[in-house]
């Protein structure tokens, strides 16, 4: 299977129910890179749109109710960075996807993976290093997303 985004150690937030998450979310783009590259095209629009959306829906409300419970100070921001991603993948992705050429449908897929690059390496990684600098563990088990 070829890679459109590859896991890498910078995405791990040491919250293994995250990165578990993370990595089902890493593993269905690359899926929906090589149904695209397969010419299936119509495959790959149902599971974006079944599993990025499910994902958005479950892992986010995850994080955000575990930040919320042990009081992670930038939490509103990174709520507001989940919002404006579920506002774009529902009014400007799937329309596109939907409605446009492959080439559409490849450039919405680039900024997901864009995206998901950015978010993990960055905001996701700062609330990892903030539960480790107070010893909080999170041991909850990874949202079941299918």
């Amino acid at each position: 299977m070829k890679e459109i985004i590859k896991w890498s150690k910078e995405f791990e937030t040491g919250i293994r129910a995250f990165d578990e998450e993370h990595k089902f979310l890493v593993k269905t783009l690359n899926e929906i890179y090589n149904l695209l590259n397969e010419g299936k095209r119509e495959e790959a629009k149902e599971l974006l749109k079944r599993r990025v959306v499910n994902y958005a829906a479950k892992h986010f409300k995850h994080e955000e109710e575990v930040m919320e419970k042990y009081g992670y100070p930038d939490l509103e921001r990174h709520r507001k960075t989940h919002e404006i991603f579920v506002k774009t993948v529902i009014e400007k992705l799937l329309p596109k996807i939907e409605e446009g050429s492959d080439e559409d449908f490849r450039s919405a897929l680039s900024f997901l993976v864009g995206w998901l690059t950015m978010h993990i390496a960055k905001p996701d990684n700062k609330y990892g290093v903030w539960f480790r600098e107070r010893g909080i563990v999170i041991d909850d088990e990874p949202v079941k997303i299918d």
